[in-house]
């Protein structure tokens, strides 16, 4: 159950001697704490146990909120900021479930049980070097929508990846500052690949 709470925002804001975490730092955290909450509370059939973390989530974020409001001057305004949104997220979300519970019909998803046949060749690409491809699609402003219009979360964006090759990234977080931290030759080894198997093919049709 405390898995969920084993995140960036979570320490950040729980963390007494840390004051100096920017608005966007906290955004950041955030986001990302949101993504692993819509995450469980999608792939979690248990109701009992999604009001459980919620209620869970809901204690630990007010007594967050409630010490920084005994602090007086002292308190430090963005965690609290940050804790009335995960109240508020997690009221929208209880309240959700709730709804699901009592009209069930209007909540059943078909599933599509679609399977990709598509299988990368290990000798030749690996989870990582897709993450380059991933990362740099993501990464690029403006580059991807959804079309119900709604937000676009990296973990979402990279699971269709996981879906279409039929691998599995593990932590995409991780995956990914395993890509950008490599050094400078290295970050971007399969892109690089890419690149010139187009120059190659290029030649060979006789276009340079």
């Amino acid at each position: 159950m405390w898995g969920i709470l084993d995140t960036e925002l979570y320490k950040m804001l729980s963390d007494s001697s840390n004051e100096c975490s920017t608005d966007a730092e906290l955004r950041k955290a955030y986001r990302e704490f949101v993504e692993t909450l819509i995450v469980y509370l999608d792939t979690e059939s248990d109701n009992i146990k999604r009001i459980r973390m919620l209620n869970t989530i809901q204690v630990e974020f007010e007594t967050i909120k409630s010490l920084e409001l005994s602090y007086g001057a002292k308190k430090d305004v963005l965690k609290i900021v940050y804790s009335e949104k995960v109240l508020s997220l997690t009221d929208k979300e209880q309240e959700l479930i709730y709804r699901q519970m009592q009209y069930p019909k209007y909540f059943i998803q078909i599933d599509t049980d679609w399977k990709s046949p598509f299988y990368l060749n290990p000798d030749i690409v690996n989870s990582t070097d897709v993450m380059e491809v991933v990362s740099g699609f993501f990464n690029t402003k403006n580059a991807i929508y959804r079309i119900d219009h709604k937000e676009v979360f990296f973990s979402e964006f990279a699971h269709t990846f996981e879906q279409l090759f039929n691998i599995d990234f593990g932590d995409v977080y991780k995956k990914e500052i395993s890509v950008i931290r490599r050094k400078p030759d290295k970050k971007t080894e399969f892109l690089n690949r890419l690149k010139e198997t187009v120059f190659q093919k290029s030649r060979a049709e006789g276009y340079l």
